[in-house]
């Protein structure tokens, strides 16, 4: 097997196989070579091992495999944070600690270190902890990058992170107002971040999240706001039918809300007409979202 089948193999199927996943990393972990193959590979353990499975411990172990032996180099300090982190949850303070200060060495500025460790945290307090903390980490990050002079070296991990926080978020049953007003935050940091490093599709996808997490909490106005301005990225720079779509839906259940029925089947006759010829697995999740698009429930704070 080569570490690229591994690694793109293992991103397709950890959700459904994640410890078929686990056990093929245990296996191939000697395929690692160079700083770079570290990093794609302690990405997927972190994930896979670490925040799927919650076995921090075994996480830890894969990660610090990859980098054992590889020579002091800058492109492992995302590796070292990652096997900082794990060591971290996994109870490993010792450990952690020792990772941490070779990352600090090796990249040479603490403001990098310390953002990306406050990320690779919130990333798995989506999966361990609480709101509260990923909420925590996340704004710990923010406030660093904020001191930063420059954070191109930054700025679409600040995105990713952000993007899935907020989307964690909006998916829990239960929102209390503070979980509520960081999912806000940290969607909007997402749209910031976009807007610095992504192209114009990364630009209306934020705009699809702004919409949800408004619409989340009964936000109809700002909603609406939001996926209107996702259709005119998208018609102002190209063609990108499902986005479009599910924009469009989204629209729809801000215009619920709102009362406005002639509007919402306007928005909803156009989601349809995009997916009119979609493959069945994909119409199948536009069909529930469509389901979704028809109710306007009320938000009570948890």
């Amino acid at each position: 097997m080569e570490l690229e089948e591994l690694i793109n193999g293992g991103w397709g199927r950890h959700e459904t196989e994640t410890e078929a996943v686990a056990g093929e990393l245990e296996a191939h972990v000697g395929l690692v070579a160079d700083p770079g193959q570290a990093a794609a590979f302690s990405a997927l353990a972190s994930h896979a091992v670490g925040e799927h499975l919650g076995d921090w411990g075994r996480a830890a172990h894969l990660i610090g495999a990859a980098v054992d032996g590889l020579a002091d180099d800058a492109a492992l300090t995302s590796s070292l944070i990652l096997l900082g982190v794990a060591r971290e949850f996994g109870e490993d303070s010792s450990g952690a600690n020792e990772a941490f200060e070779r990352a600090r060495a090796l990249a040479g500025d603490d403001a990098v270190v310390d953002v990306r460790t406050h990320l690779a945290r919130a990333s798995a307090y989506m999966s361990v902890g609480t709101s509260a903390d990923l909420i925590r980490e996340h704004q710990a990050a923010i406030q660093v990058v904020a001191t930063m002079s420059a954070t191109e070296s930054v700025d679409r991990l600040v995105a990713i992170v952000s993007n899935n926080g907020a989307s964690h978020l909006m998916e829990l049953e239960e929102l209390s107002r503070e979980e509520a007003e960081g999912m806000i935050r940290i969607a909007e940091t997402a749209k910031e971040f976009w807007t610095r490093s992504g192209d114009w599709v990364n630009h209306e996808r934020a705009d699809y999240l702004m919409a949800l997490v408004h619409n989340r909490i009964s936000g109809w106005p700002e909603g609406l706001a939001a996926a209107d301005a996702g259709l005119a990225t998208i018609a102002a720079n190209g063609e990108e039918e499902i986005d479009e779509a599910f924009l469009q839906l989204a629209r729809a259940q801000a215009l619920t809300g709102l009362g406005e029925g002639a509007g919402r089947d306007e928005a909803l006759q156009a989601a349809d007409a995009l997916a009119a010829d979609w493959e069945e697995g994909l119409k199948g999740w536009y069909d529930s979202q469509r389901e979704k698009s028809l109710e306007a429930p009320h938000w009570q704070p948890a």
